[in-house]
């Protein structure tokens, strides 16, 4: 292997460990709900408001990435570094002082605003390694990021564990991320840093194969954390009767969630033969079909239910890694790293919807068939994906 390529397979492995680390912390409130939940008296809405708040800041963070173009003008791995720092420390304070709904609300926000510097600039990075094969890369780098949301669904899943511990691990190991982004140096496609344009968040859905990718991004979106965030309410439901497996549910949402970097890696490795667009595609069909049968397989056997859910999880976020590199590659060259953050920001908006929108659908139809809802988001993105040129 020559030089230039063995530094960009270093750089790929390092970049995919950091965000794996560094996005430990996305779920960490999540998967301490049951904990939460009796310790301070929550309601449905409010233990669904822990991963909304998380969505929020990631919102927010995004939309004051990309209207400051902050990884296009300052150095992308110094930004994700100090990102992750922060979002250490807003997870460990977290832990400690989750004494009331208003002070974990507000960190779990402070969580998702750091993690705006951490997922999209971490795209940004392998895009200054690797000139084309995007695809490929990015699903490398999505499995990890999926890993690492799901690590503290797998710590839960240890009784013996306090909740606070696996929150404590999460904020340790997201230091190392940030800091382990600092061994690199800067690829050989970094451009110029870019003028400071506050038009720039605007002006990249000009460009209407973005704008189609962009949307077809929202519908995969509607779906994708709403099914993360909620399956373990869809397991209990659908396992009433099977207290055996209802112990293992967080194990069970566990797997679901890692299934995913499966869908990942597999998919970034097909979208070599087949394309990024036509693999997204099957994905979202794939996935749209699940949400529709959801119900009926409620009803299914424990093993069946389980085996049904983790084609689901490699499924879901299969397109993911596709979706950006069609907006790496139908972006304004300048400003990819604004277009990236704007793409997610508004994405993860959408799925601020689903996830305030299910619980008030269950307590209408249940939770054995609410997830049905969520085909309308694959659907809608399989329209607009259409539009995208192969």
């Amino acid at each position: 292997m020559q030089s230039a390529e063995r530094d960009a397979s270093r750089a790929l492995v390092t970049v995919a460990f950091a965000v794996f680390l560094a996005s430990s912390t996305w779920f960490t409130g999540t998967a301490a709900a049951p904990a939460l939940r009796d310790a301070l008296q929550l309601n449905d809405a409010q233990i669904s408001a822990l991963t909304t708040a998380v969505q929020m800041g990631f919102i927010s963070g995004t939309l004051i990435y990309a209207l400051f173009n902050v990884a296009d003008i300052l150095n992308p791995r110094h930004v994700f570094c100090a990102s992750a720092l922060l979002g250490a420390v807003a997870n460990a304070l977290f832990a400690r002082h989750a004494d009331s709904l208003g002070a974990v609300l507000t960190l779990r926000f402070l969580t998702g605003l750091t993690l705006a510097g951490v997922y999209p600039v971490g795209m940004k990075i392998i895009a200054t390694w690797f000139a084309d094969g995007l695809g490929w890369r990015l699903g490398v780098l999505v499995g990890a990021l999926t890993l690492g949301t799901a690590s503290p669904y797998l710590l839960r899943s240890l009784d013996a564990l306090d909740w606070r511990m696996p929150c404590t691990l999460a904020s340790g190991a997201a230091v190392v991320g940030g800091l382990l982004m600092l061994t690199l140096r800067d690829g050989p496609h970094l451009r110029t840093r870019a003028p400071f344009d506050p038009t720039a968040l605007a002006r990249v859905f000009e460009h209407a194969p973005f704008r189609h990718t962009a949307f077809a991004y929202f519908g995969h979106m509607w779906e994708l954390y709403a099914l993360w965030a909620l399956a373990g309410a869809y397991l209990s439901a659908s396992l009433a009767d099977e207290p055996a497996w209802r112990e293992r549910v967080p194990l069970i949402c566990f797997a679901l969630v890692a299934a995913g970097a499966l869908g990942c890696a597999g998919g970034g490795w097909l979208s070599r033969t087949y394309g990024e667009r036509r693999v997204a595609m099957v994905a979202l069909a794939v996935s749209c079909t699940a949400c529709l049968v959801s119900g009926p397989m409620a009803a299914a056997t424990p093993p069946l239910l389980v085996a049904f859910l983790l084609i689901w999880g490699v499924a879901v976020v299969a397109d993911s890694p596709q979706f950006s590199a069609l907006a790496a590659r139908h972006a304004p060259p300048e400003y990819t790293a604004t277009a990236l953050t704007v793409q997610n920001g508004l994405g993860f908006a959408v799925t601020v919807v689903s996830l305030q929108l299910l619980p008030v659908l269950a307590e209408q139809v249940g939770w054995k068939h609410v997830l049905a809802v969520l085909a309308i988001g694959p659907l809608l993105g399989l329209l607009s994906l259409r539009r995208v040129p192969s």
